[in-house]
């Protein structure tokens, strides 16, 4: 794929100016390490990093201790192996904890180091510095303790919900709503805090003060993440609180952190999500064929808890579990793509362990009373996948359900798509592979209710995401192999376009989306630049063709090379998708840096 990070500067490590003094060996930074940069070992910041705009991302490691990112591959590493453990307890000893004794994520730390995973993925740099987060680091702080006990004023709580509900779909709220704000209206604050943990409580105050338009509320955004982060951290040593009260707050603080390109510290918190969902046998509910108690163990003399969950209350408390699961599930199968390392899931299923959990309602269903009391399923994703039997659905497919689906073709084609690669490969078995694949893809694709803007705002926005997963999907199949005739048809092309145009359809009107349509998005721009690039380049025409025109004008057997009509169509495209990521620049620093740096690439074109 194109580069469209920041291309590195030359080997005499010089920046318009004279050479930079190099450090002694061994004295470089991590940064310049990973980059193979000049270093000249400034401290606390080289100047290398600060020449390149990364000053964020330049730490040593000859302190008297481990480094922010250390601590936090050292942490994500013992979560995939509590992860490990949880899938086929019977086949590993218990070795780690949930709750290592020190989190740099819950002192505040805040490092934006490399993903620290051997896979390929969709960004080409996972190190940014954070640029909304700094600017309100030096704006005044206001008075409020970072105790996350300590109850924020009735005012700034009122404020910072108000704030954060109309967004809450695109967040991966899974809980009842009514409920949450029936607990969050309790006037004794003991009366709240019995049944929302402080967790999810700062999280949700975290997300209210970065999508608030008032600037004073903002400035409390950098305390309610210490204060965030100290909580999960204290409530996973914890049990007073809901399980599926932290599954919510790991979920959220996950989406934020990607949100402000800090994918060490999401990967983090979407490893510790899926970790205690499959602690609590999330991906169980319903088995017709589980019969497991799950399992438990020492470290060190240290009991490791399951999360033996009691059968839900009633409908509804059963459907935050479901939806909370699908919700981990989803967001595991994406951002693995986006940071190229295997899902967690993957494991389980070909462990044996199959995801058995059945797709999920809408709340209003769980509301209506859900699942019959006998409804029991096996299989879900496996049937999915393979065309087994599908479970009886009670009315229309929901939306997160359609959305777990697409991000498993994501996932899928693109782990297909990276077998290519490998050697010794069956290429005839491989193109069995591909077509049985595509095909599922474009089955689903036609399956898919068209992008609605007549419902509400986030309905579309779902809506939006699910097509975009799905048409990407697409891409990702191909992404390997453009050059190989057997597989080149132009579909993914033809996909970019419908992705396009999808944006269009939207008619997006909220302030802030999903962060993984940034990496959808960054796919989708690649294909146009690329089909740009390789249209000829004749003289600019005067007009512009519709979308309607160019997907008239292009079939799955690949497009046409009609010229500058058909070229400055597609700029029109690019131009769409790449409006749609500055739109959102403010509310996610991912967006603004991946569109600045297509921005450059386009301006080359």
């Amino acid at each position: 794929m194109a580069q469209v990070a920041d291309a590195p500067m030359g080997s005499g490590g010089t920046s318009g100016g004279g050479p930079s003094k190099r450090a002694p060996r061994g004295a470089a930074c991590l940064n310049c390490r990973r980059r193979k940069m000049r270093c000249d070992g400034a401290r606390p910041i080289c100047g290398q990093c600060i020449r390149t705009n990364r000053e964020i991302d330049c730490e040593y490691t000859d302190g008297p201790g481990p480094s922010p990112t250390q601590v936090l591959e050292e942490q994500i590493a013992r979560l995939e192996s509590r992860i490990r453990e949880l899938e086929h307890p019977e086949l590993v000893s218990p070795s780690v904890t949930l709750n290592p004794a020190t989190n740099a994520a819950g002192r505040g730390q805040s490092p934006a180091g490399s993903s620290g995973t051997g896979g390929r993925s969709l960004l080409n740099r996972v190190a940014t510095p954070d640029i909304l987060s700094s600017a309100i680091m030096a704006a005044p702080v206001p008075v409020l303790s970072s105790d996350p006990l300590i109850e924020p004023p009735p005012d700034l709580v009122r404020n910072l919900v108000n704030a954060f509900l109309p967004h809450s779909a695109s967040l991966s709220f899974f809980l009842h709503g009514p409920r949450f704000m029936q607990a969050m209206q309790q006037p004794n604050v003991d009366s709240r805090r019995a049944q929302l943990s402080p967790a999810l409580l700062n999280t949700v105050y975290l997300w209210g003060a970065h999508l608030s338009t008032s600037n004073s509320l903002r400035a409390y955004e950098s305390i309610f993440q210490v204060r965030a982060t100290n909580a999960l951290s204290s409530a996973l040593r914890e049990s007073q609180y809901s399980v599926i009260n932290l599954i919510q707050a790991e979920v959220l603080i996950a989406n934020y952190f990607f949100t402000m390109s800090r994918f060490l510290e999401g990967r983090y918190h979407c490893s510790a999500a899926v970790a205690l969902a499959l602690s609590c046998r999330l991906h169980k509910i319903r088995s017709s064929t589980d019969h497991g108690l799950g399992h438990a163990g020492t470290h060190h003399g240290e009991q490791i808890r399951e999360y033996n969950l009691p059968p839900p209350r009633d409908a509804i408390e059963e459907g935050e579990r479901m939806r909370g699961f699908w919700y981990v599930y989803t967001m595991d199968k994406s951002w693995a793509v986006a940071m190229g390392s295997p899902s967690h899931f993957n494991g389980a299923a070909q462990n044996g362990t199959h995801v058995d959990t059945p797709w999920p309602l809408e709340s209003a269903q769980y509301e209506a009373g859900g699942f019959p009391p006998d409804y029991r399923n096996a299989l879900t994703v496996f049937n999915f996948v393979n065309g087994g039997p599908a479970p009886p659905v009670v009315g229309r497919e929901s939306q997160l359900t359609l959305r777990a689906k697409a991000a498993t073709l994501f996932e899928k084609a693109t782990a297909l798509a990276s077998e290519w690669s490998s050697s010794g490969i069956d290429r005839n078995g491989f193109y069995g592979r591909f077509v049985a694949m595509d095909g599922l893809i474009d089955r689903f694709i036609a399956s898919l209710p068209p992008v609605d803007r007549s419902g509400s705002a986030e309905a579309a926005l779902t809506s939006l995401v699910t097509h975009t997963l799905a048409r990407v999907a697409t891409i990702q199949l191909r992404s390997n192999f453009k050059n190989y005739d057997r597989m080149n048809d132009g579909k993914d092309f033809v996909a970019a376009q419908a992705a396009a145009m999808a944006i269009e359809r939207a008619g997006i009107t909220s302030t802030y989306v999903d962060p993984i349509l940034a990496i959808l998005w960054t796919a989708v721009c690649r294909v146009l630049i690329g089909e740009i690039l390789r249209l000829p380049a004749t003289q600019a025409s005067s007009s512009r063709p519709t979308y309607a025109a160019v997907a008239a004008s292009t079939t799955t057997a690949g497009p046409s090379t009609a010229g500058t009509p058909q070229r400055d169509a597609i700029r029109a495209m690019l131009d769409r998708v790449l409006a749609a990521m500055n739109r959102f620049r403010d509310t996610s620093p991912l967006m603004g840096m991946l569109h600045d740096g297509f921005v450059s690439v386009q301006g080359a074109l």
